[in-house]
C-alpha cells in the first residue's frame, strides 16, 4: 500500500508547486501593472500654455498671411513693369523704323543732289568753254587793240558802225554769260551746302537708331530676365491671372447690367412717349369740332402731345450724336492729355510669361503720369458711375447709341446724368502707392453692349 500511494504523492506535490507558481507571477503582474498605469500618464498643460500655443500659431498664419499678400503685390508690381517694358519695346521698335526709314529717305535725297551737282558742274563746264572760245574768236579781229582802236581802225563810216555794234553786242552777251556762270556756281555751292547738311543729318540719324537699337536690346534683355522671374513663380502667377481675369469679368458683367437696364429703361420711356402721342392724336382729331378757344388753361392732351414732342425730340437728338460720333471716327480725343503709353491692347492676345495662354482685354490700358486726369472724349451725357474691385471708380458716358468708358478714377469731377463737353474732365486717375504710384486708366469703347477697339477710334 505504501508503495501503491508514493506515486499519487509525487503527483500532489507537483500540482502544489505548479500552484504556487502561478500564484505568485499573478501577484507580480498585479503588482506591477498599477506602475505601468501610473508611468503612462502624461502631467495636464496649464492654461497659459495653451494661450501661449494658440498666440504662436496666430503669427505664423498672420506672417504667411502677411507673405502672401506681399507676394501678390510684388507679383502684380512686376506683371505691370513687364506690361510697361513692352510697351516701351514696341515704342522702341516703331523708333527703330522710323529711323531707318528716314535714312533711307536722306539717302536718296543724298544721291538725287549729288545727281543735280553733277550736272550743274557740267553745265558750268559748257558755259566756262563757250566763253572761252568765243573770247578766243575775237582776238583775230582786235587783236591787241582796245575798243576805240578797234572802231577808228576801220576803213570807213560804215564798217566803224558795223564795228561798234558788234562790240556792244558782244558785251552785252559777255554780260549774261558771266552772269549764268556765277548763277551757276551759287546753285552749286547751294546744293553742296544742302549735300552737306543732309550728311550730317544722315550721320546723326545713323546715331539716333544706334542709340535706339541699343535701348531696344537693353529692354528686350530686361524683359527676358523679369519674364524668366516670373516663370519662377508659376503658381501665384496662376493665381494673379485667374484674379485679374475674374475681375474683368465682373467688370464686364456689371458693365452689361447697366447698359441692359438703359436700353430697358429707353425702350419704356419711348414706348409711353409713343402711346401719350398717339393718344393725343387721337383727342386733338375727336375734340377739333367742338373746341371754342374760351379757356387758356393747357389741356390733359395738351401736356401730353408736349411731353410726347418732347420724347421724341430727345430721341432725334440721341440719333444725331450718334451719327456725329459715328462720323468722327479716329479723330475722337485721346482719353488722357500729355505723354503716355499703351500698356495692353484690345482684344485677344498671348500672354507675356504663361504659354499658351491669351489674355482678353474689352479696352486698352493707358500707362500716364501720377497726377493725371482723364478728359470726354466726345460730348454726351454721364450715364452711371460706380466702383468696382480692381478697377476703383468708373466713369460711363453715353452718345446716343455709343457708350465710352473711363475705368481706374480715384476721384470723379461730375455726376450722373450731367451733361458734358469734348475734352472736359471726368476725375484724376488713380496712382497705386504699392506700385511705385503706377498710375493706369482702363478705356473702353462701346457700341451698346458690342465691344469695339477703342484704338480705331481716337487719335
Amino acid at each position: 500500500m505504501p508503495f501503491a500511494l508514493r506515486p499519487t504523492l509525487r503527483l500532489f506535490a507537483a500540482i502544489a508547486v505548479t500552484v504556487g507558481i502561478a500564484m505568485g507571477v499573478t501577484a507580480d503582474m498585479s503588482a506591477a501593472s498599477p506602475k505601468r498605469k501610473r508611468s503612462s500618464r502624461q502631467p495636464a498643460r496649464s492654461m497659459e500654455t495653451i494661450q501661449k500655443e494658440q498666440d504662436r500659431t496666430q503669427r505664423k498664419i498672420s506672417e504667411t498671411s502677411t507673405r502672401l499678400n506681399t507676394t501678390g503685390k510684388e507679383l502684380k508690381r512686376q506683371l505691370n513693369s513687364l506690361n510697361s517694358l513692352n510697351a516701351d519695346i514696341r515704342q522702341q521698335d516703331a523708333t527703330v523704323r522710323q529711323l531707318r526709314s528716314r535714312i533711307d529717305s536722306i539717302g536718296a535725297q543724298i544721291t538725287t543732289t549729288s545727281d543735280s551737282i553733277a550736272v550743274l558742274e557740267h553745265d558750268l563746264d559748257g558755259l566756262r568753254a563757250a566763253y572761252a572760245k568765243a573770247l578766243r574768236g575775237l582776238q583775230p579781229s582786235a587783236g591787241d587793240m582796245n575798243a576805240l582802236s578797234f572802231i577808228f581802225s576801220s576803213g570807213s563810216f560804215r564798217e566803224a558802225y558795223s564795228r561798234m555794234r558788234y562790240l556792244s553786242r558782244f558785251s552785252e552777251w559777255r554780260k549774261r554769260k558771266v552772269a549764268d556762270i556765277d548763277e551757276s556756281i551759287g546753285r552749286i555751292s547751294e546744293r553742296r551746302q544742302h549735300l552737306t547738311g543732309l550728311r550730317h543729318s544722315q550721320d546723326q540719324a545713323f546715331r539716333q537708331a544706334e542709340d535706339a537699337r541699343r535701348t531696344l536690346a537693353q529692354k528686350q534683355s530686361e524683359s527676358e530676365k523679369l519674364v524668366t522671374s516670373l516663370r519662377r513663380q508659376d503658381s501665384q502667377l496662376r493665381a494673379e491671372l485667374a484674379k485679374q481675369k475674374r475681375q474683368a469679368r465682373e467688370l464686364d458683367r456689371e458693365l452689361d447690367r447697366i447698359i441692359a437696364a438703359e436700353q430697358a429703361r429707353i425702350a419704356r420711356e419711348e414706348a409711353a412717349a409713343r402711346k401719350r402721342e398717339q393718344a393725343a392724336n387721337k383727342a386733338k382729331s375727336k375734340g377739333s369740332k367742338g373746341s371754342s378757344g374760351k379757356n387758356d388753361e393747357p389741356s390733359a392732351r395738351d401736356i401730353a402731345s408736349a411731353r410726347a414732342r418732347t420724347q421724341s425730340a430727345a430721341s432725334t437728338s440721341a440719333s444725331q450724336l450718334s451719327g456725329s460720333f459715328t462720323s468722327n471716327k479716329g479723330r475722337l480725343l485721346f482719353p488722357v492729355g500729355g505723354r503716355y503709353k499703351i500698356v495692353r491692347q484690345f482684344g485677344r492676345q498671348p500672354h507675356p510669361t504663361q504659354r499658351h495662354v491669351t489674355i482678353d482685354n474689352s479696352g486698352i490700358d493707358i500707362e500716364v503720369s501720377r497726377g493725371s486726369t482723364a478728359r470726354a472724349v466726345f460730348e454726351g451725357t454721364v450715364s452711371a458711375i460706380f466702383r468696382q474691385d480692381g478697377f476703383h471708380t468708373i466713369v460711363m458716358l453715353r452718345h446716343g447709341k455709343y457708350l465710352t468708358i473711363y475705368a481706374g478714377l480715384a476721384s470723379t469731377s461730375v455726376r450722373q446724368g450731367e451733361k458734358v463737353k469734348t475734352g472736359q474732365t471726368l476725375g484724376t486717375i488713380y496712382s497705386d502707392p504699392a506700385d511705385s504710384d503706377r498710375t493706369l486708366l482702363h478705356f473702353e469703347v462701346r457700341d451698346e453692349r458690342r465691344k469695339l477697339n477703342p484704338s480705331a477710334w481716337v487719335r
